[in-house]
């Protein structure tokens, strides 16, 4: 599961900013490299958890148990990962060379999506979490091209305003439930998405 600390106020509890580096050849993505920062609180806890021999970095069988113990459920929320091409919003099935660092009291996971069987060269990638416990944001200037071959391709965050999620602002801190259509109750968040194409 991932864990979550209890805190006293309400959604959202943890903190967290994406940076994306995309990997292309020939005008096509093919794949994604995800790395997130989270707040002090939350890194802290999860260091002084996993770090058992306490040197201030994880080993692999460290980072093994943070990919079992803190980070597994999340493919129950689609690793907060939305892909969107054209009006199509799926999220990967699965991610790969998952890895966790820390520098001084910051803890970063950073992981692979494959999008070779999907043919990209013009989509959207929105990085939330459905049940609103965490907040995203996107670090400044986090939108990095990585290494291929062929057209380099432009990344730009937008604003969303047509292709929204729903959320619970009153729910519980252990409240995980994700909503695909609106009811009573629920907010509606419009999270920014990173276009990706290649001109």
């Amino acid at each position: 599961m991932f864990l979550l600390p209890v805190y006293l106020f309400a959604h959202p509890h943890i903190m967290l900013s994406t940076s994306l580096e995309i990997e292309y050849s020939n005008s096509m993505c093919d794949g994604i490299w995800v790395e997130w920062e989270f707040d002090r609180f939350f890194s802290i806890s999860i260091i002084n958890d996993f770090d058992l021999d306490k040197n201030g970095i994880f080993d692999s069988n460290e980072v093994k148990e943070i990919e079992e113990n803190a980070f597994s459920n999340l493919k129950n929320y689609g690793y907060f990962i939305y892909l969107r091409s054209d009006n199509e919003r799926y999220n990967p099935e699965d991610i790969s060379s998952f890895s966790a660092r820390s520098s001084g009291e910051k803890l970063y996971y950073r992981f692979f999506i494959s999008l070779k069987d999907r043919n990209l060269n013009d989509f959207y990638i929105s990085v939330f979490d459905p049940t609103y416990y965490c907040a995203v944001d996107y670090i400044e200037n986090g939108s990095i091209v990585g290494q291929g071959s062929g057209t380099l391709p432009e990344l730009e965050l937008l604003e969303n305003k047509d292709y929204p999620v729903f959320y619970n602002p009153y729910g519980t801190a252990t409240d995980m439930t994700a909503y695909t259509k609106w009811e009573p109750g629920l907010q509606t968040a419009y999270p920014k998405e990173v276009h990706v194409y290649f001109p």
